[in-house]
């Protein structure tokens, strides 16, 4: 056992809560806001465009008959490009218009389908301009109906995609394209038993309805106050959800089959095309990968309502730059012990006789799933890929080159990149996946330093990333993804290398921020460990020099943020640079600032650089996680891993944006994420919570510490990580979460009921706290306004890290945090998402020693759990 170990985070309180009523003024767009004030012509440019758009989609419908095409369009289903309020617009409520939600975009633009040939969209533009019934203000939050076919293109198609289409995509061209379709049903909220109302609570809502009704003449009388609700009562209503919720979730099957077969029948029977995966299914639409001519994509394009996304399918292709070092010298690598755990590596395949890599693979379950090369052995040149990777998850920064070894883990091989280093074009990532965790049934790490060429796409999660995220929350297992690589040269300006961005004058380390130097897919997986590389030293001679220093974004790593403006990378390891030359564009490498890897063949050592080497690194940390701590989540490993981060020092004491950018949450230490020291102590907790809930936690800080006259700096880190079910039409983590949460703290000097009685009554708007002098001033915090670092919020994302320096003397008796369930798109409130949470407390001066200290001020039994209730 550790002698400075984790200690367990003291629960005070776990409840359910309703927030308090408190009544919000929205201030009505100005666009809202004109529309309203001039109906008539608002109702009339709706009106008439959803006219022209049915004339154009009846005039496409004869053109294709005239041209003899197969008649593949329903006359009442047509494509339809919307923009409505984006603050005041419920998009949920255009079922009531006739529009089903194809995707949410940006602004407030929506991609849907009209399905009754706009009959519902012409009653509620009557009912807008004769200003009558509940919703005879909705029409003026729908600004505008697009017009024409263009938008198709700007948004369902990928840049590239697009670039060829508007160049003109000939009958006779063929594509491999991934194509996701929506299919979404709205579902019925879960009931919530109706409690009895208090005299306060009943004169409030008295109060509002006579606020609301007072112009009214005859009005009716106010409503009885509500009783609390019998069990027969509540299980009644709650047998009618269930039954209904199974009746829809049933109908949204069906429609699924039935788009899929209409699809494969498009596909291969009237295109004569080719299906070259299965269908994907999330929770709002499924992916597939085809091969279809140029006249059925462009057929696909203009005339199927419900496509949201196509993209050629990414190529992925890892660069190799290696060179070799000298034979080893007598070394003995033994076996993993019994008790340690497996990382499945997804690459190229492993040389499992490698004499450090032998003794922890299990040949005997090793598997390839290229479909044209029958072997599971890394062929690819240069000293291979995944054995490289391999290698990195054993022995992390230090090979050893002569005596014992006993790695902390064991590995299994899961070869899917060619001999090229090439993921073959025959496979489609998100069914890989699935295939690859089923045949792992039993593996809860896997690495994958695999990703495409060029960035993410930013508006919808890829179906490759939401199927990661899927797995994870459904398998609670644990991604450790490689950020991407930046081309030493590509001879493309669309998509430059580095020797392309120095052409073009753009110096590093700026060219790392440009939008082609994003993180690659499926690195911006909400759920997974993302790493990106840092350098491990500087190089400068007469002709070559390093791009940075130590611990500097590498020229090569692939920068945040991620989706939605959450941080991406999650963590950076030491991946190694490349070299410039300093009176021209040649990109070369040297073994001094290259990291050092396992090499196939006879030399069986050497260097590389990038982001796939870095990633595995950090896999080293969490193998020694797993084997310390067997009987913890994975959830658990990754918010250690995060928690031991820290940026590095030319940046810690003045962490900005382009910080958090390059380097996510910086460098992970594996002492800090395996123990404690004398000066540091970390808190850990695991559990659950539903939306509307929250757990509530509390450290007593020791009067040692605390006390006047103590002035010594203080770091205190906070981690917290969860998964939910994911879904892709949608954007923002709120809605591509089934659920999500937060966490947030007490103020100084708060004491815990206040702070209590704060959370359950405000949290559900974090950013209207109130802030002032008593508030910890985190420096990411969960206002972009707020914090140190501008442009990112805490709570945009699925990990959630922040810290901050504090003065010993001003801390106070006791530190309260919460864990707090928010509703994403899920109707189930009652369901519940794992969480880990892990609090630091370090004196990084090193002047007192603290760890005893706040250990025996926190030996408390956990105190009965408490259910409180706040009610509207």
């Amino acid at each position: 056992m550790a002698e400075f170990p984790h200690l367990n985070l003291k629960q005070k309180l776990q409840g359910r809560y309703q927030f308090a009523g408190r009544r919000i003024e929205k201030k009505t767009d100005p666009q809202t806001e004109a529309n309203l004030k001039n109906r008539e012509a608002h109702g009339n440019q709706l009106r008439e465009a959803a006219q022209l758009l049915a004339r154009d989609h009846a005039t496409f419908l004869r053109e294709r008959e005239e041209q003899r095409l197969p008649d593949l369009f329903d006359d009442d289903i047509l494509p339809i490009f919307l923009q409505v309020d984006p603050k005041d617009f419920d998009i949920e409520a255009l079922k009531g218009f006739g529009i089903e939600i194809v995707s949410e975009e940006e602004d407030g633009f929506i991609i849907g389908a009209n399905t009754d040939s706009f009959r519902s969209l012409t009653l509620k533009i009557d009912s807008f301009l004769r200003e009558e019934g509940r919703s005879k203000d909705q029409a003026g939050r729908l600004w505008q109906i697009i017009h024409g076919t263009q938008w198709r293109v700007d948004y369902i198609l990928s840049e590239e995609l697009r670039a060829k289409y508007n160049l003109g995509i000939s009958d006779t061209d063929q594509f491999t394209v991934d194509i996701s379709v929506a299919c979404y049903l709205k579902m019925p909220e879960r009931p919530v038993r109706v409690e009895a109302e208090t005299d306060d609570e009943y004169a409030a809502a008295l109060a509002r309805h006579t606020e609301k009704h007072r112009q009214l003449v005859g009005k009716k009388k106010f409503r009885e106050r509500k009783e609390e609700e019998s069990d027969e009562q509540f299980e009644e209503r709650l047998d009618r959800w269930r039954k209904n919720y199974s009746n829809l979730e049933d109908a949204r099957d069906a429609i699924a089959s039935e788009r899929q077969n209409y699809l494969t029948n498009f596909v291969i029977n009237i295109y004569g095309g080719e299906l070259l995966s299965s269908f994907i299914d999330l929770e709002d639409s499924f992916g597939f990968k085809a091969k279809m001519s140029g006249r059925a994509l462009k057929d696909l394009i203009r005339g199927y309502a419900y496509v949201f996304e196509i993209s050629e399918s990414e190529q992925v292709e890892i660069e190799q730059s290696s060179s070799e070092l000298a034979n080893l010298n007598d070394i003995e690598i033994l076996e993993p012990s019994e008790d340690s755990p497996t990382f499945c590596v997804i690459d190229s395949g492993m040389q499992e006789q490698h004499i450090l890599l032998s003794a922890a693979i299990k040949t005997a379950s090793s598997k390839n799933y290229v479909p044209y090369e029958d072997t599971t052995a890394d062929s690819v040149p240069n000293g291979g890929h995944g054995t490289k990777v391999a290698g990195a998850i054993l022995y992390g920064n230090n090979i050893p080159i002569s005596g014992v070894y006993q790695p902390p883990c064991f590995l299994l091989n899961a070869r899917i990149l060619d001999s090229s280093n090439y993921l073959p074009t025959e496979l489609y990532p998100p069914q890989l996946m699935e295939q690859i965790l089923s045949d792992f049934d039993e593996v809860r790490l896997f690495n994958m330093s695999v990703a495409s060429r060029g960035p993410c796409r930013l508006t919808h999660m890829s179906t490759w990333a939401a199927v990661i995220d899927q797995l994870i929350h459904e398998r609670q297992v644990l991604f450790v993804l490689a950020a991407g690589n930046i081309m030493s040269r590509t001879g493309r300006n669309d998509r430059p290398g580095i020797s392309e961005h120095l052409q073009a004058g753009r110096a590093y380390p700026d060219f790392l921020l440009t939008p082609s130097s994003r993180i690659a897919n499926p690195a911006q997986s909400l759920l997974a460990l993302t790493v990106g590389s840092v350098s491990i030293a500087e190089f400068n001679d007469a002709d070559r020099i390093s791009f940075g220093k130590r611990d500097y974004a590498s020229a090569f790593s692939r920068s945040g943020p991620g989706m939605w403006g959450c941080v991406k990378p999650d963590v950076v390891e030491y991946g190694g640079d490349f070299l410039r030359e300093k009176n021209g564009f040649l990109i070369t490498q040297h073994n001094d600032i290259s990291a050092q890897v396992v090499h196939t063949g006879a030399n069986r050592q050497g260097f590389d650089v990038g982001t796939s080497f870095a990633a595995p690194k950090v896999a080293h940390i969490v193998a020694q996680l797993a084997k310390k701590f067997p009987n913890d989540s994975t959830l658990l490993y990754k918010a250690l891993i995060i928690q031991s981060a820290r940026l590095p020092e030319h940046v810690f004491h003045n962490p900005g944006t382009e910080a958090l950018r390059h380097l996510g949450y910086g460098i992970p230490d594996p002492q800090r994420a395996l123990e404690n020291n004398p000066y540091r102590v970390t808190f850990v907790a695991e559990g659950s919570v539903a939306a509307q809930q929250a757990n509530l936690y509390s450290v007593t800080i020791p009067a040692e510490i605390n006390r006047a006259g103590t002035d010594f700096d203080i770091l205190v880190e906070v981690t917290l990580t969860f998964t939910a079910a994911p879904r892709r039409t949608r954007k923002k983590i709120k809605s591509y979460l089934s659920s999500w949460l937060s966490w947030e703290s007490s103020k100084l000097s708060e004491n815990f009921e206040d702070f209590s009685a704060r959370i359950l009554r405000d949290l559900n708007s974090p950013e209207e706290e109130i802030v002032d002098n008593r508030s910890i001033r985190w420096t990411i915090w969960s206002s972009p306004t707020w914090g140190r670092v501008a442009e990112f919020k805490r709570q945009d994302s699925a990990t959630q890290k922040d810290w901050v320096v504090l003065k010993s003397n001003a801390l106070p008796r006791e530190l309260s945090f919460a864990i707090v369930g928010h509703k994403g798109w899920s109707k189930d409130i009652t369901e519940e998402l794992p969480f880990a949470l892990a609090i630091s407390f370090e004196a990084i001066s090193r002047e007192t020693e603290i760890y005893n200290l706040i250990e025996v001020n926190n030996r408390i039994e956990i105190e009965e759990e408490v259910a409180v209730q706040i009610v509207k």
